[in-house]
């Protein structure tokens, strides 16, 4: 495609996962042209090197706005819609892979947004918790029809875009009601993502395509996942035609986790580790290992400190 690349958004805490979805783009898709989008300040200059990757970071982001108030947990996503370095892009997750050719699901030609499929039809208390208040989208956006796109909404870890789509006014507008109604939109930017889009879809200023590009791994039993995603000793194995892109919305995987199905992630950890730093067998393995750990403490220290957070708060 033309004028078009990957964004992967990241942090500190999930680049060990970045450069894993890094390696199932090269893998699957090529020389397709790779961003990171990083909320922070470490460095990817192997990434750089190797894959060629570019970033977008607080230093390198032109508008004041974003710099200030879009990066972090729920509001980086939108970033790309001014900043991409392509006209056309295919955001993910860093807790996300590419599982075959998914860019053989992107028309831009006809479609300025093309979006994942759900399941079903959201029913009112699914949408209540996972998009957005629905007496208060109806009281404060009198004039978007929900209702009508009760099928449509959509986990934005995923989305083929184009840069330019929304205006940063109304981006603006919908920072400053999401400060002071701070309980109408769920999930970060999953609630106002999906306004925003289906609001402009209804006004015609927007072509939206939902097609059956990415799988929440949670919503799937394990078993089902390991002969839907094989992973022999070669590789990938099984149906190589399939295109999505996986996504552990929920516990993350590891190479020793027993909540989710991680091979898939595990096989591209270990190809970056191979393709970045030339390590495979029990190299690669005690590096990814240290990564797991690293990642494992930061996550019980954070809950450590919510826990006392939340004592202190009882003890006033």
């Amino acid at each position: 495609m033309e004028d078009f690349g990957v964004i992967i958004a990241c942090c500190d805490q999930d680049y060990l996962l970045a450069k894993g979805c890094c390696a199932s783009i090269r893998y699957f898709l090529g020389d397709v042209p790779i961003c990171l989008l990083i909320d922070g300040t470490f460095s990817v200059s192997p990434l750089e090197k190797v894959y060629g990757v570019r970033v977008i970071n607080h230093d390198t982001v032109s508008e004041p706005l974003l710099r200030k108030r879009s990066f972090g947990w729920g509001k980086s996503h939108m970033i790309p819609f001014w900043e991409s370095p392509w006209q056309n892009f295919l955001l993910m997750d860093a807790d996300t892979i590419v599982w075959g050719d998914v860019l053989k699901l992107a028309n831009f030609e006809d479609f300025d947004f093309i979006i994942d499929q759900p399941c079903y039809d959201y029913s009112d208390a699914d949408i209540t918790e996972f998009f957005f208040d629905i007496p208060g989208v109806e009281k404060y956006f009198p004039d978007f029809r929900w209702q009508d796109y009760r099928s449509r909404y959509v986990c934005p870890g995923t989305f083929f875009g184009k840069r330019g789509v929304f205006s940063l006014e109304e981006y603006r507008k919908i920072l400053d009601f999401n400060d002071e109604h701070p309980d109408i939109f769920k999930y970060g930017d999953m609630g106002f993502f999906n306004l925003m889009v289906f609001r402009a879809a209804q006004e015609g200023k927007l072509r939206v395509q939902n097609v059956d590009m990415q799988l929440l791994v949670p919503d799937f039993d394990q078993d089902l996942l390991r002969k839907q995603f094989p992973v022999d000793a070669s590789g990938p194995a099984g149906d190589r035609t399939q295109a999505t892109v996986i996504h552990w919305c929920g516990p993350k995987p590891s190479l020793s986790s027993g909540k989710v199905y991680s091979e898939p992630m595990n096989f591209c950890r270990r190809k970056c580790q191979e393709d970045v730093w030339n390590r495979t067998g029990l190299a690669a393995e005690m590096s990814l290992q240290v990564e797991d750990l690293q990642r494992s403490i930061y996550v019980y220290k954070n809950k450590l400190k919510k826990k006392f957070r939340q004592l202190a708060g009882s003890k006033e």
